[in-house]
Formats: structure tokens, sequence, C-alpha cells
């Protein structure tokens, strides 16, 4: 075993010395000396020179390691945290973030350069309900592609020379994304089989692994206990023990079955009891969802690599990529949650090393039964695809249906054909490539139904305000709620991909439940002009406000009551603040009008500026509002409603919010008008095309918002 894995023995004895160096690093150390010594006289009792490297290997490991649990070397900072580094992974971020919607933005940042803030809590939990969390952790495989890249790009240099490009740019990669466990033992594993190839002795990948876990361990043997190190460990065991062996035994079924499903079996099933020790949880499907969202990974992390470092450049430049970066993404959500809403989908189990034990057992019983059962299905499914084989040819439309001789007459012609050159060949691509877009563009254009003249759509961002407004190509943002990843998740659901610009955004005034999104909307989006009232209430969300602005170089105005912004062929007119010194928090109230359409967004009017409305009833007559301060109390809610009119009334509000919002007397004045609510009806959306209204509650399929770890409830009706 030593001579066939010399490293091996390495990579046991730091396992043993670390796993006993938390609890007692005193005997840690004695144990690394006694294993030092025993590993040492092994060496000097070798006969061939593969076990004593081996053998040296350990005993080295062995005395590292033993130091390290007792002598501290960790720095006292974050490599990620270097300036140079974080400038970099920003550059790299950014085009992926204004390029691409959520929450496609946030998987693509997790997958390319290992961000994983902005993906949302479901995602998050689909993923774990289907273990494949995995593909959101830099690992061997990113490494992997990224060495493929660069081998490439350097094919026509000399090995040496292209090694040493290989391990650079791996070396960059891993320094710019971190140097998490997982990334650190693939980046280790890299270099080994590197200096393999180079000394022209290439080493098995179990060799490597060892060497990886060994120098991981003596670089910190705390390690040992991190769910990111085992996890990442057993999975690259585990394909490299049973891959092969799998794949022989699925070799009756399709190629690119069988190896899809060989290596999900490899990679999950010593994972198993892993995740049951350490999370409480089994996923059921698990090996189906993996078979599927594992062949998406490439794509996606080769587009998003292109969009980061062409974005790097020039934003322009990488928009197409980024439309294929959000194909690939979206399509890994489709499948992930798919998968994760299937019943049963993770099954909650007691954490604790006697779960760990008992999964591990059921993972052994199955395995043994699997092995007899699994070729054996195989079998028969060649055996009934084999016997459907002479049924198949007697159909009429078979070629083997058909007159032999007129059979073999025509593949003669056909052979006898003189084959395009490649030139020729690239031209007739092209071609069929061309009329194949031209064709999808017409299809689209013919079946895509046509937009209405004005669209508005009150976004479900829980307790604040969030309205959108599409007319004639043009949007308009008025609030963004209190939660900017829910705003982001809301727009990228309720956009097309390629919708990267908004041309107003609007703050009513400084409060973290109408501005904090709107922070993330000028980041995320180019931004035409952003409108505010005069005399913004200062504060927190009001200081950052103005530097996020000065930092995209968004145009700003100071609107008050009597200015008008067009936007297309629809107008907003500015209702109010209108200078009132009563009013200590002046807050923009906007009626929106197109044709015969109109829709008054009330923003968190106070009731001293509600007196001022009402001074002119007839200015606030609309079809659709939306009442001051998400339908508070206030004693002029009734002569609000009579102003206004309206047929249809909106209020955005969060489920079972704290504060009673909306009041029985704000319900009880708009009494028979149909009114929406953003925490019963979710995103609401309002239509028109001219006289009618159209009105669709759960415009989009986003759950619910979150307060802590459960989704509210909404009340009953």
């Amino acid at each position: 075993m030593v001579a066939r894995f010399p490293l091996l023995p390495a990579a046991a004895v730091a396992c043993a010395i670390a796993a006993l160096a938390p609890s007692a690093p005193p005997g840690a150390l004695a144990l690394g000396l006694l294993l030092a010594l025993g590993c040492g006289a092994l060496a000097l009792a070798s006969a061939d020179r593969p076990r004593r490297l081996g053998w040296r290997a350990a005993a080295l490991t062995a005395l590292v390691v033993g130091l390290r649990a007792v002598v501290d070397l960790t720095p006292s900072f974050d490599l990620r945290d270097l300036p140079p580094l974080a400038a970099a992974r920003g550059m790299l971020a950014a085009p992926l973030e204004r390029l691409l919607p959520e929450p496609e933005a946030g998987l693509a940042l997790g997958i390319v350069l290992g961000e994983r803030a902005s993906i949302g809590p479901d995602l998050r939990a689909a993923f774990n309900a289907t273990g494949t969390t995995h593909l959101l952790a830099i690992s061997g495989y990113n490494l992997t592609l990224v060495a493929a890249a660069a081998a490439i790009l350097t094919r026509r240099l000399r090995p040496a020379l292209r090694v040493s490009a290989g391990l650079l740019a791996v070396l960059a990669y891993s320094l710019v994304v971190g140097l998490q466990p997982s990334v650190l033992r693939a980046l280790l594993m890299a270099t080994v089989g590197a200096i393999a190839v180079a000394t022209g002795r290439r080493g098995v990948a179990a060799n490597a692994l060892a060497a990886a876990v060994a120098l991981m361990l003596a670089l910190d043997p705390a390690a040992i206990g991190q769910a990111g190190f085992l996890l990442s460990v057993a999975a690259t065991a585990g394909l490299i023990v049973w891959q092969r062996p799998l794949a022989a035994r699925l070799a009756p079924l399709p190629a690119l079955l069988s190896e899809g499903l060989a290596a999900t079996l490899a990679a999950t099933l010593p994972t198993l009891p892993l995740i049951a020790a350490i999370f409480g949880r089994i996923s059921l499907v698990s090996p189906l969802a993996n078979l599927v969202a594992v062949p998406l990974f490439a794509p996606l992390l080769a587009t998003g690599a292109l969009v980061s470092a062409i974005g790097a450049f020039s934003i322009d430049a990488a928009r197409p990529f980024a439309i294929a970066a959000y194909l690939c993404a979206a399509a890994l959500r489709l499948t992930v949650e798919t998968f994760g809403a299937v019943p049963g989908a993770a099954v909650r189990v007691p954490d604790g090393i006697t779960s760990g034990i008992a999964v591990a057992a059921l993972s052994i019983a199955g395995a043994l039964a699997a092995r007899r059962a699994i070729p054996a299905i195989a079998r028969a499914l060649a055996g009934r695809r084999a016997a459907l084989g002479p049924s198949l040819a007697r159909l009429p439309g078979s070629p083997r249906a058909r007159s032999p001789h007129r059979a073999g007459a025509a593949t003669a012609r056909l052979w006898s054909l003189p084959l395009p050159g490649p030139r020729a060949r690239r031209a007739l691509f092209a071609a069929l490539a061309l009329v194949l877009a031209v064709g999808l563009g017409v299809a689209a254009s013919l079946v895509a139904p046509r937009s209405p003249a004005i669209r508005v759509l009150a976004l479900d961002v829980g307790q604040g305000d969030a309205f959108l407004i599409e007319t004639d190509g043009k949007l308009a943002l008025v609030d963004g709620g209190p939660d900017p990843t829910r705003l982001l998740a809301q727009l990228g659901s309720v956009l097309a991909p390629w919708q990267r610009r908004i041309d107003l955004l609007a703050l009513t005034h400084a409060h973290l439940d109408h501005g904090a999104g709107l922070l993330a909307a000028l980041d995320r989006y180019a931004v035409g002009l952003a409108i505010e009232p005069v005399g913004l209430n200062e504060g927190p969300l009001a200081t950052e406000w103005t530097a996020r602005l000065a930092r995209s170089g968004t145009a700003r105005s100071a609107v008050r009551a009597g200015d008008r912004i067009r936007l297309g062929a629809a107008t907003l007119a500015v209702l109010s603040p209108d200078g009132d010194p009563r009013v200590d928090v002046p807050s923009l109230v906007l009626q929106l009008e197109r044709g015969s359409f109109s829709m008054l967004f009330s923003g968190d009017a106070t009731e001293a500026a509600q007196a001022d409305l009402l001074l002119r009833p007839e200015a606030l007559a609309t079809r659709v509002y939306v009442p001051p301060h998400h339908g508070a109390a206030t004693p002029h809610a009734a002569a609000l409603a009579r102003a206004a009119h309206p047929e249809a009334a909106v209020l955005s509000v969060g489920a079972l919010n704290r504060y009673g919002h909306p009041a029985p007397e704000t319900l009880a004045a708009l009494g028979t008008v149909p009114t929406y609510r953003t925490d019963r009806d979710g995103t609401v959306e309002i239509a028109s095309d001219g006289p009618s209204i159209g009105i669709r509650p759960h415009a989009n399929g986003l759950p619910p918002p979150r307060r802590g770890p459960l989704p509210h409830a909404p009340p009953p009706r």
C-alpha cells in the first residue's frame, strides 16, 4: 500500500494528530513526536525508495503537525481583506452585478468568485435541500477549469511553461476568491499534480489528495473540524475510489447518463454521513438533482468568468456573454428550485455523531444492495431497448424497413458526394445559425404578448413601498422598500434580463422602509435621473443616498409641488411638498398620468401635508389610489378617499407588521373600492391600454418576504 500510495501515511498521521489537537494540545505534540520517531524508523528499515520517501514524508508531517498543535502561527489578518485582492475582487464582481439580474447575479457571483452574500434565503434553502450547495463553493472543479483555460491559451509553449502558466493562473484565482479549505485543498492538489507533470512523474490522484490533506493540516490543524474541509476531502476521495467502478457497473446505460450518475453517486455518498452529523439533514433528491445541475456548472463558470474579465474593461463588450451567463444561471436556479420543491426532498435528522454513524451504515447497506441491483436494471433496460429494435425497424418510416437495394444505392450516392472544405462548412454553419437566430426572433415577436401602454407593479417588498412604472420602454422606480436583496429579486423577476437601466428613481423621503432598496438599485442599474423632495430630511439614509448618487454620477433633482417629469408619453406630476413649514418630514406625493389612466402615490405624507393636499381636492382625483403611509390611521382618511374617488386601491404592507397597517379606519374609508394588499396578494400588477384597467395579484412567483428564519404567513381574510 505504501509503495503504491507513498503519501497516504503522511495524511493519516496528520489526521490523527489534528483530531487530538483541539482537546489536548500537549498530547497532540507528544503523539506527533512519537509518530515521527516511528515513521522515521520505518523509513530507515524500508528497502525501496518509494517506501523510504513515503515514511520520511510521514515523519516530517507528524513533527510539523505536532508542533503546530501548540504553536499558533495563524496570521491575524485574512488574505481576502488585503486591499489589492479586495480591489481585484470588486472589479471582477461589478460586471456581474451590473449586467445580470437577481437572483441569477448572486448565483454567478457565488460560482465565479465565491461571493454568496446576495443569494436569498429561499434559494439557499433549495440548494441545501437538494444537496447541491457544493456548487456554490469554490472547489477543485473551478480550479480545474481555470487551469484548462490557461493550458488552452498557452498550448504552443513548452510543457514546463504551460504547467507554470497554469499554476500561476490557479494561484491568482485562488488568492482572489480566498483560500477557503476547499480552495486550499484544490490548490495544493493542483500544485502537486503540476510538479509531477513537470518532472515527468505523474502521481495518481490519491497521492495528490493525501499530499493536500497533509499540507493543509500542517498549515492549520484546526481544519480537521471544519465542515468545508471534511466535505471537500470526502467528496474528492469518493470520486477517486468509486467513480470508475460505478461507471463500469452502469456501462449498459447510455454513456452520458452512466458517467454523470457515477460521478454524482461517488461524490455524494461519502458526504451523506457528514451532512447528517453536522447539519442534521439528508437530501433524498441529491443524486438526481446533481445529475442535472452539475453539467450546468461549467458553462455558468465559463460565461460568468468572461463577463467578469471582459466587463472589467468594457461593460458593453460583456453584454452578449451576460445573456449567456444569465441563461445558464436561470437553468441552474430552475433545476434547484424544482427539485427542492419535491415533497420530502430533504429529511431532518438529529445532528451529531450518532446520526452520522447511522447514515453511514445505511449508505453502506444501500451501496451493497445497489451493487447487485443496478447492473441488473441496466441490463434489463439495455435488453428492452434491443428487443424493441426489430419492431422499430419494421415501422414504415424506419430506414431498415425500406428496400435494402434502394437504401444501399442511396448510401452509395451519399458517400460519393464530395465533402465541403473547412471554409465551406464554417460558412454553412454560420448561415444556419443566422437563419435560426432570425427565425427565433421572428417567432418570439409573433408569440410575445404585446406590452400594455402603461404598467405599474406594486412590488412585494414587505413593510415598505416600491412601485415600478413601465411605459413606452421607459422605467421608473418610486421607492425601493427596506431590503435591497428583496428589491433586486423583485426587479429580476419582473424585468427582462437585458433591462439594466432605470430611467427615473424617486425617493419620496429618507426613511429606510422606502429608500434602502434604492441604494442597491443605484449600484446594480444604470440610472438616468434621481429625484427627491425639496428639503429631504437628514439622516443616515440621506447621507448614503447622496454618496451613492455622487459615486455613480447619476443626475439628481430636488422637486416640489408643481413640477412635472416626463416618462415617455406619461407624466409624473408632483403634488407635494409645497413648502409648508408645518411639515417636518417632506414626502413626495406623485400623480402618474397617461391618457385616461392615472395613479396617485401618496408616499408618507404627514397629516399636515394631507391637509394641504385637501385644499385642492380636484387634483387628487385618480383611477388607482395608494393611501399614505401604508394605510396608517389618519383623521383625513375618509376625505382623501372621497377626493381620490378611485376605481381601485393598492396598499404596500408587510404581513403581520407590528404597526397594524393598514388601519381599520383606512379600510373603512375605502369602503367598497377593490383594495389590493401586498401582504395578501403579493406583487400586484396594474396595466392599462386605454379606458380599461387590468389588475393582477401575485404577478410573479416569488415567495413572501422573510423576517428571521421563516416567511410570514398572510393573515386570514
